[in-house]
């Protein structure tokens, strides 16, 4: 069984304002841009190399409606959510119980893009938010058919990745048990890290990382914290954003051997974001 990362949520009040500041940052336009006429909601999607963007914003009313406004909990923007991926729902679910997560049998869904008409279909496997320690997550296999096109770029130095995705928590115990046990996503790599007071696990799918940092600075519920996104071109994205007119950092070394990166200051939706470049071999 292959669980990927499908999807990551940012959710939002104002869907406009947030599309047009995410298209900037990105340097893409919207793979799809829709509503889900199940769940009352409406969003924007920006497929990237190894997953995609959702701006998922509430739109009417429906069971979707009243789990955005509670992550939103009073904010206008907020990294809202984590979607893992399967080819094989009932491979997924046997998998997911057998490791005592309580997975949903298979709900279906479909989502229509506001502009063409066209249509996607899915089916969604959900579970209780206390087994993410109050993560909103949920495992989906998409329909035959219903892939997104990639999110076409807009000049040079457009965005192409997900790097990494970073939680918050208290118990490295409960991370092994959620993401590699019960998801089956690969625990790549776990290090004690003295300065930050706590222990820092990378858990590796989709051509991506989910970075826990485990200390008990963390909150008392897991927190979705950050995002990671990857650039060819550090120094062409760097200026394309300031041109404009987005507040972003100097280029610096990164943590990692290999790697430079700068810090998004504004146009990130309120979500603390890192963009970086991967030394080319």
């Amino acid at each position: 069984m292959s669980t990927t990362v499908d999807h990551i949520i940012i959710a939002v009040t104002d869907l406009l304002t947030a599309t047009t500041d995410y298209t900037t940052l990105l340097g893409r336009l919207p793979s799809w841009q829709g509503s889900h006429p199940d769940y009352g909601t409406a969003n924007t999607l920006f497929q990237l190399e190894n997953t995609y963007i959702e701006l998922l914003a509430p739109a009417g009313q429906g069971l979707a409606t009243e789990h955005i406004n509670k992550v939103l909990n009073g904010r206008d923007t907020r990294l809202g959510g984590l979607v893992f991926g399967t080819e094989d729902a009932a491979a997924f679910i046997d998998h997911a119980r057998k490791q005592g997560l309580a997975a949903s049998d298979p709900v279906p869904g479909h989502g229509v893009d506001t502009l063409t008409g066209a249509e996607r279909r899915w089916r969604n496997m959900f579970w209780d938010a206390n087994a993410a320690r109050g993560i909103f997550s949920f495992c989906i296999e998409h329909e035959t058919g219903s892939s997104l096109r990639e999110a076409p770029p807009t000049g040079a130095g457009a965005l192409t990745g997900v790097d990494h995705v970073v939680v918050k928590t208290q118990s490295v115990e409960a991370a092994k048990r959620f993401y590699g046990e019960q998801l089956g996503i690969r625990l790549a790599l776990e290090q004690h890290v003295p300065e930050w007071g706590g222990t820092q696990l990378f858990f590796r799918t989709s051509s991506m990382s989910i970075e826990v940092i485990a200390s008990d600075k963390a909150p008392a519920q897991d927190e979705l914290w950050g995002l990671a996104l990857t650039s060819p071109d550090l120094d062409a994205t760097q200026a394309r954003l300031i041109e404009a007119g987005v507040d972003v950092s100097d280029i610096r070394e990164g943590r990692k051997p290999g790697t430079r990166v700068c810090t998004v200051k504004s146009h990130a939706l309120n979500v603390p974001t890192l963009l970086v470049e991967h030394e080319t071999v």
